[in-house]
């Protein structure tokens, strides 16, 4: 850890306080703005396209309750970053259309230097950037952030014990335009630049740096680690109160191409208006985007059908049924698999730990996972298959050849065969028994003690038919090995606080933890599949898991530039079973009306590129 608040290090950089500053007014009204996306088109290269007009649009499962854009553990999803960073930029943006690329057009920065064996990164912010009061966005945005995170980083979902930013040893602000980070060590410039960089989101510090909305921003509150404590504090305070979004001068105060003018609280409806004072590349071609959310699937299929949404998605259920008709309707239908990934997390530090922590009772719960029979009926064709932590795309040059096949198939004979070759026999209803405790080979294993079942509980969201009907299938089969999952069907929010690693979340009585659609989305702060925040010592998403070779491994993906250590740590959490994959769904079947341009193709990690669309 290093002094991000300056001293003793050389932060050369001008005070702000003699820059202008332009107040601006309230929301922009709609004015003489056509409401143009009713109606339909054939989309033909004759169509001429428009500026302004309101698109309605709506995100599967669109939960958007947190603004600051700091990630905390229960908002840490691409539909919050997708909110957040068209509002608040980040340095580097992540995703270049359906490339899983930094976008070096939409990035702050210039492209960084390296120097010192890698240890040194010169960046350069690009120059006329502003904030919508008129204020230049230098490096003491930078400077701001980086006090708030490292005061804060352990409340952080995005943080990593060693990682960003414990591997940053000093910072020199040269200039307004200019800094220098100092590593601890030589490491990969590919992955610092597309999962370090990509973690720092300039912050208006001019208006932020305060303790309290009735107090004036002092460019010194965050000054010391008590002081960006209770900066961090006040914000977080401020982003739980979901009634005053649209109004609080906090966030009226935003660099990125849209600012957010309405909000309902009740129902997670999101209005983004165009920034008028936008200097960045891509432009707003449209005026407002109306971000719809609705309590059910059937809800919002309704509202396709009344032509309520020019943006919309189809669950998987309804996707045979309703692709040709909408089809038919001036629509086009396209499902939109991004750079995700989707397992099952294990739980390695609560009730059921020493049964995860045996490999071979991952490998058999993975045999009983049928992938390839969940894609072609439940996700009818809709989907990839999961073999391990790196997203199986087709032409991505990030999956190892060894990813790309199955090693451990569907089977429940390898699976029971797992199971009696290590100590358990078939008890009471068909259910297994550990009759050989201990850890020899032949074993059960450490802390399994003798004549205990083998019992595990899935926690799982309980809003998709999609996910339920994997679920069942699984514990079906998992049955006739003789392994007794108990479900346990929770909404969202409440898998996400019963989840976690245990014993800081209770009850922490789950074994098994499913979200639908996928796990883990690269591309907020993880760009480059190396996995450090996902199954490095200290993580959230792994349920604990905890491996020193698993460490190494990674850390030589931090390190060493090339593609094969990133293929030796893949391949070990493959084959490891580190999670129990299961197929990686499209996040949504999108549904979108003809008359809408610019959408093609989705974005590689999931987030719209709504400044791109436009009108006919």
């Amino acid at each position: 850890m290093f002094d991000f608040w300056g001293v003793p290090l050389a932060m050369r950089i001008r005070n702000r306080r003699g820059f202008s500053k332009l107040l601006i007014g309230g929301a922009l009204g709609l004015g003489s703005l056509a409401l143009a996306a009713c109606g339909s088109s054939s989309g033909s290269s004759a169509a001429t396209p428009i500026t302004g007009g309101v698109v309605t649009y709506a995100y599967a499962a669109n939960n958007f309750k947190w603004i600051l854009p700091l990630p905390n553990e229960v908002s840490w999803t691409q539909y919050q970053q997708a909110v957040e960073y068209s509002l608040w930029n980040p340095l580097y943006a992540a995703g270049d259309g359906a490339k899983p690329v930094v976008n070096e057009q939409l990035s702050l920065a210039y492209p960084p230097t390296f120097s010192q064996n890698n240890s040194v990164v010169t960046i350069r912010l690009k120059p006329g950037r502003k904030w919508s009061d008129g204020t230049p966005v230098t490096t003491n945005d930078i400077k701001f952030f980086f006090q708030i995170y490292d005061a804060n980083k352990t409340d952080v979902a995005s943080y990593v014990p060693g990682d960003f930013p414990d591997n940053i040893s000093s910072i020199d602000y040269v200039s307004p335009t200019e800094f220098v980070i100092h590593l601890t060590g030589s490491y990969s410039q590919q992955w610092v630049l597309d999962n370090e960089l990509t973690s720092i989101i300039p912050l208006p510090q001019q208006e932020w740096d305060r303790t309290s909305l009735s107090s004036s921003p002092d460019s010194n509150a965050a000054a010391t680690p008590a002081g960006a404590k209770a900066v961090f504090a006040f914000l977080s305070k401020e982003s739980g109160s979901l009634s005053t979004y649209s109004t609080d001068p906090l966030w009226k105060v935003v660099d990125g191409a849209w600012t957010l003018t309405n909000y309902d609280p009740t129902t997670s409806r999101v209005v983004l208006t165009a920034n008028p004072h936008y200097d960045g590349p891509d432009k707003p071609r449209i005026h407002q985007v109306v971000i719809q959310s609705y309590a059910s699937d059937t809800a919002e299929v309704d509202a396709l059908r009344n032509g309520q949404l020019d943006y919309g998605f189809l669950p998987y259920s309804d996707y045979e049924g309703l692709k040709g008709y909408f089809a038919s309707k001036g629509y086009t239908v396209s499902p939109w698999i991004p750079s995700f990934v989707q397992w099952g997390e294990l739980n390695y530090t609560g009730p059921y730990g020493a049964l995860n922590k045996q490999l071979y009772i991952r490998q058999a719960l993975q045999h009983l996972i049928n992938e390839q029979l969940y894609i072609n009926t439940v996700l009818h064709g809709v989907g990839v298959p999961t073999y391990g932590p790196v997203p199986n795309t087709p032409g991505s040059p990030y999956v190892s050849s060894q990813e790309k096949t199955d090693p451990d198939p569907y089977s429940l004979t390898a699976a029971r065969t797992l199971l009696t070759s290590h100590g358990w026999r078939a008890g009471a209803n068909g259910i297994m028994v550990c009759s050989h405790p201990g850890t020899l080979a032949s074993d059960c294993g450490a802390g399994i003690t003798k004549d205990q079942p083998l019992t595990m509980s899935l926690l799982y969201v309980d809003s998709s038919p999609t996910l339920a009907a994997q679920v069942q299938a699984f514990t079906t089969t998992a049955q006739k090995a003789g392994i007794d999952i108990t479900l346990n069907p929770q909404s969202e929010t409440s898998v996400y606080s019963l989840g976690g690693v245990c014993p800081a979340s209770a009850p922490c009585d789950w074994g098994i933890k499913l979200f639908p659609n996928w796990l883990w989305n690269y591309g907020d702060t993880d760009v480059l599949p190396t996995g450090g925040q996902a199954f490095a010592t200290g993580n959230y998403w792994a349920g604990g898991y905890s491996s020193q070779e698993a460490d190494t491994l990674i850390t030589a993906t931090h390190t060493q530039s090339g593609l094969s250590h990133l293929y030796a740590y893949e391949n070990y959490i493959s084959r490891q079973v580190v999670a129990l994959w299961f197929p990686t769904w499209a996040t949504q079947i999108s549904v979108v009306k003809d008359s809408l341009h610019g959408w093609q193709p989705q974005q590689a990690f999931g987030f719209p590129e709504w400044s791109n669309w436009y009108l006919n």
